[in-house]
């Protein structure tokens, strides 16, 4: 719900952005957010009067909290799985904040994609922002990639003293790592340290020479291999965060598989070989 990572205040802002131009220029009525979590986004999006807004999330938890953060009775909240959701009218624009890349890869994301896709009207936008990788071929090259975008987040966040969302990070960081393969296992305080320690070297190199970081990432990765010194006692560390980064080339084809048309892209973030949030606007 705070500002401190890096980028996500600057596409909230974008999002509310496109939806007050497509409502001004297109007469866009019906939004809905999908995976809205603790309603973050909402608060932005709320502000809209032109709108009927709704928000949706499979975990009820976060819509309870959201419907108290918002407090607007205007916004109608609905908790299901966005696959099977199905909204009483046809939408003018669905939207999502970091919500894509914890969809499962293939089929499962196939599926949410194809009901968002026929519950739009015709022109009609889904909106997607999300923290995207550099290009890459096959799974060891997206682990480099992911590894060095990771840094950079967590880099930053310990620079700003964000010590709790530097931790998260990197729990989220080796639920990635994991989440590409058949692999599945506990975080260890062990392994959270380990990638504390190398991410701002891995970031300040990246600045400069991307080749040189994405051996320095690589030789983390190998560390991280190696096999576990300790036993897992706090359970939370067995939780999987369910995040798997994705770039732009992978996400084209998923898109373009249902039938969207990527109409635009907005791009926030440092430089474009080490990854960036994007926030896309897909168009039926």
């Amino acid at each position: 719900m705070t500002k401190q990572h890096l980028y996500i205040a600057s596409s909230d802002k974008i999002i509310r952005k496109i939806i007050e131009k497509e409502v001004k220029e297109k007469h866009a009525k019906e939004v809905v957010e999908i995976g809205c979590g603790p309603g973050r986004v909402l608060i932005q999006t709320s502000k809209i009067k032109e709108i009927s807004l709704s928000a949706v999330d499979h975990d009820k938890t976060f819509i309870d909290y959201a419907k108290e953060i918002v407090k607007d009775p205007k916004v109608k909240f609905s908790t299901s799985d966005i696959k099977e959701y199905k909204h009483p009218q046809k939408v003018d624009i669905f939207y999502s904040q970091g919500m894509h890349h914890h969809i499962e890869r293939g089929e499962e994301v196939r599926l949410y994609l194809k009901n968002i896709y026929t519950q739009l009207k015709e022109k009609g936008i889904y909106i997607i922002s999300d923290e995207f990788l550099p290009n890459y071929n096959g799974e060891e090259e997206r682990a480099i990639k992911a590894t060095v975008w990771y840094a950079h987040i967590i880099a930053n966040a310990l620079k700003g003293n964000f010590q709790y969302l530097a931790q998260e990070e990197a729990k989220t960081y080796l639920d990635d790592l994991l989440e590409g393969g058949t692999k599945k296992a506990a975080k260890t305080e062990e392994e959270i340290q380990q990638v504390l320690k190398k991410v701002t070297k891995i970031n300040n190199t990246a600045m400069k020479d991307i080749l040189k970081a994405e051996e320095l990432a690589k030789r983390l990765i190998e560390e991280l291999k190696q096999e576990k010194k300790e036993k897992v006692k706090d359970q939370t560390l067995k939780l999987s965060r369910g995040d798997y980064k994705i770039c732009d080339k992978e996400l084209r084809k998923e898109v373009e598989e249902v039938g969207f048309k990527v109409d635009k892209i907005i791009r926030i973030g440092p430089k474009q070989d080490i990854g960036a949030m994007v926030v896309y606007v897909l168009r039926k």
